[in-house]
């Protein structure tokens, strides 16, 4: 069994390769946990990103790099918007991310594509269900008035592009937090 045939567990996010956004996410992420001691998110150390396709576990990850090659070539960089907040159930803290009519038809072909696997699961936050977002605190409700507070002092706006495919692969765990790594990127050049 070669290292790509192993189970693992991955997701496919769309990072965010604009330094100010990377730059921006950084600041939120540390400043909350620094300031109100929500250190979940900055403990998980995966970069600025919007997820495409929740956490599947796959022995076959090079059916799904094959299924990724092809989609990009076949679709360009389509823009996105970044910027203002939101919140999940007044537990998570995020930036919104607002998909161009463009983007929603990539991330459409994308799902499509990926439910062609049949062993491919689904959550019900994902395809049709997923509300694209930059996640800067997670676990916060019991300081959450605090935290949406604060957030809604700092509040930017970033032009940002749907424009790569990556998938991140579970690295391991600490003190009880997955740890994700980039297992491969795909850029959208069609």
């Amino acid at each position: 069994m070669t290292a790509a045939d192993e189970l693992a567990t991955y997701i496919i996010p769309c990072l965010f390769r604009s330094p100010q956004i990377a730059e921006y996410h950084r600041e939120l992420v540390d400043s909350i946990a620094d300031g109100f001691g929500y250190t979940f998110t900055r403990r998980q150390r995966i970069p600025a990103h919007f997820t495409l396709k929740y956490h599947f576990t796959t022995g076959e990850i090079a059916r799904v790099e094959a299924l990724l090659e092809q989609f990009v070539s076949r679709h360009p960089p389509t823009p996105v918007e970044l910027g203002g907040f939101g919140p999940f159930d007044e537990n998570v803290v995020f930036v919104e991310v607002r998909l161009s009519d463009d983007a929603k038809r990539v991330l459409s072909g994308l799902t499509a594509a990926l439910r062609t696997l049949p062993w491919m699961p689904w959550s019900a936050h994902d395809a049709e269900n997923l509300h694209p977002h930059m996640t800067v605190v997670e676990f916060c409700r019991p300081r959450f008035t605090e935290v949406w507070g604060w957030v809604k002092t700092r509040e930017r706006h970033f032009p940002a592009e749907l424009d790569n495919v990556t998938i991140l692969r579970k690295a391991g765990e600490e003190d009880g937090v997955d740890l994700w790594a980039v297992h491969r990127s795909f850029t959208l050049v069609g």
